[in-house]
């Protein structure tokens, strides 16, 4: 009777070393692997040029964390981990992604600044000559508005010249849109946009 309670206490154990070690597993491959992904991402400055999708990825690697934080804490045999681990795949899969994709973003944002710092000027000059134009029917405290909105739009393209010579292209690119939105007001200000009426 005794040999026989030994051989069930042995089972007994046998299965639940099973259980714990086939039902219960920590994804630290799947960890490792999601967190190496993402540097590798950050390596090629997807952190800068794909900011949102960047952040998205460390949204879901601190989540995972934390999911395994709450799941180790749990008795070792209610842990579960599909979920999590899944989670942290799939994190994998875009953080290569977008370490792929990250360099062609980055080589478009430059070429299109590139672009319109050329243009710039031509525009600035074209909008001068707008205002210039436009002066000889319009209220003399409107003129002054354009003509401090045409030199807020000028400060902000010698802003862009420099942050781009300085190697801050998104920079550059954030000036170069107010230029943008400042020439947009004076334009639609001297000439509004026809209705669709």
């Amino acid at each position: 009777m005794c040999i026989l309670k030994r051989r069930i206490f042995f089972v007994a154990v046998s299965c639940i070393s099973f259980l714990v070690c086939g039902c219960s597993k920590a994804p630290d491959k799947e960890l490792a692997e999601a967190k190496a992904a993402i540097e590798a991402a950050k390596e090629v400055e997807a952190d800068i040029y794909m900011s949102r999708n960047f952040e998205n990825l460390e949204n879901a690697l601190k989540t995972a964390q934390e999911d395994i934080a709450v799941e180790n804490a749990k008795f070792i045999l209610n842990r579960k981990y599909k979920r999590i681990t899944e989670v942290l795949k799939k994190t994998t899969e875009l953080a290569l992604e977008i370490k792929n994709d990250a360099p062609k973003v980055k080589a478009e944002i430059i070429a299109q600044v590139e672009e319109n710092l050329g243009l710039v000027k031509g525009m600035l000059e074209e909008t001068a000559n707008d205002i210039k134009k436009g002066s000889r029917g319009k209220d003399k405290a409107l003129i002054e508005e354009l003509k401090a909105d045409l030199n807020g739009a000028d400060s902000a393209a010698t802003l862009a010249a420099k942050e781009y010579d300085s190697g801050n292209v998104l920079g550059a690119s954030e000036n170069l849109d107010e230029v943008q939105r400042l020439i947009k007001k004076i334009t639609d200000t001297l000439k509004p946009p026809k209705s669709d009426e």
